[in-house]
């Protein structure tokens, strides 16, 4: 063990804690800025998850026999197959006998992406399925033609 006399104490130069390196002031301007952009990013990403009101358009080629019209919509991101995916919306009209319009119209509340469209059309004859991909995103109306 080495002993360390008061004389060598006082001899030795005091060690200071270094001052921290002053930052350039063009980096005080400009984190108001990156922190703007960073919140713009984040804030579009949230955003574009939020659910849209969209109107939809369903016209119906020989109106007169429909009785019955169900719309089901599934959102096709949200199973690792379609069989999986869970409906988002389900809709459905009854009709009287030759009463059902040219076109219904209906609103969903949805967000952008891709979903699956399952469209049974009832008659008196028997039913029509129909299922298309529908991609949602800038447009707020959409047309489905249904035969």
């Amino acid at each position: 063990m080495s002993s360390t006399s008061q004389h060598d104490l006082d001899e030795a130069p005091e060690e200071q804690p270094a001052e921290p390196k002053s930052r350039p002031p063009w980096i005080r301007r400009l984190a108001p800025g990156i922190l703007l952009v960073g919140a713009l990013c984040v804030g579009s990403i949230l955003f574009k998850n939020l659910p849209e009101e969209r109107e939809v358009e369903l016209r119906l080629d020989d109106a007169a026999t429909i009785v019955r019209l169900d719309v089901t919509w599934t959102d096709s991101s949200s199973g690792d197959r379609a069989g999986d995916a869970a409906p988002v919306i389900d809709s459905s009209w009854q009709f009287a006998e030759g009463t059902a319009p040219r076109a219904v119209r209906t609103k969903v509340s949805l967000p952008d992406g891709l979903y699956q469209v399952e469209i049974t059309v009832g008659r008196k004859s028997g039913n029509d399925v129909t299922s298309r991909a529908v991609t949602l995103a800038d447009a707020s109306r959409i047309t489905l033609f249904v035969h």
